[in-house]
């Protein structure tokens, strides 16, 4: 009952799945991690192929949905973002890019061209981007090393992937160094009493790990990296109570670089 309440996207059915059969969902079998364990562990579901297929199959059903005219929540949060930092035609690094979908979707909801470069851990998900979006760039490459010159980019955006690093800290400090302005933290799961949690988990049937943030403790990894929250929106419903034990949400985080 949970996991239907969490995502619409848990219960997409894949091309060549009958109705009959159960669906493949992103996520499913939570449980508790420590995050010793969560770096020692083989949680490497991101890096299978099958993985990054069955993701952008899912994302393929949403762009035809957002093209009937119901764009999911969460696409349209990540467009609000962008008109919020007030940059026409900006230079957006996508960090955590999947197969490279948020480079269609906001092109389209902001009613412009974007200058998009895709970067992502998983050669898998790299190699299905270059596939689907041959016009755009793409590049393997680590949240926490981010292969860019200090300030060379308008926005850097985490698209739905801060929960999914464990060096998060590095990460948000590295977002910062490479933007000239802006950073956004698209969809980060957050509560409210919890200290910051693990999970494990299995998406698309493979094994990875999740982080759910305490979101004082998230206010102040960003404040110490450098960045001013300006603005927080709502993303879309992630009920993991049965799991962590209190309600969780997903938010969006448009911070803007701090001045030295």
């Amino acid at each position: 009952m949970l996991l239907r309440k969490m995502n619409r996207l848990f219960d997409y059915l894949l091309p060549g799945v009958r109705k009959s059969e159960p669906p493949t969902r992103a996520s499913a079998d939570y449980s508790l991690l420590s995050r010793e364990s969560a770096e020692h562990g083989l949680y490497n579901g991101w890096h299978d192929h099958s993985v990054a297929e069955r993701q952008d199959a899912a994302y393929r059903l949403l762009i035809q949905e957002m093209y009937a005219g119901q764009p999911r929540q969460d696409f349209l949060v990540a467009a609000d973002a962008l008109r919020y930092t007030g940059i026409d035609h900006p230079l957006i690094l996508e960090v955590g890019c999947g197969s490279g979908y948020y480079s269609e979707v906001l092109s389209y909801l902001l009613g412009q061209s974007i200058h998009y470069i895709g970067i992502d851990y998983s050669k898998a998900m790299i190699s299905l981007a270059r596939q689907e979006y041959p016009e755009r760039s793409f590049m393997l490459g680590d949240a926490a090393a981010l292969p860019f010159a200090n300030g060379t980019l308008d926005i850097v955006m985490n698209g739905v992937s801060l929960m999914h690093i464990l060096s998060y800290e590095t990460a948000v400090a590295e977002a910062r160094r490479v933007a000239a302005r802006w950073c956004i933290f698209h969809t980060v799961p957050v509560l409210r009493n919890r200290q910051t949690t693990f999970l494990q988990k299995k998406v698309y049937g493979e094994p990875a790990f999740e982080v759910i943030f305490n979101e004082a403790e998230l206010h102040q990894i960003l404040e110490q990296g450098g960045l001013v929250v300006r603005q927080v929106l709502e993303s879309i419903p992630y009920e993991l109570k049965l799991v962590v034990g209190e309600p969780t949400v997903t938010k969006t985080y448009v911070c803007e670089v701090r001045d030295e």
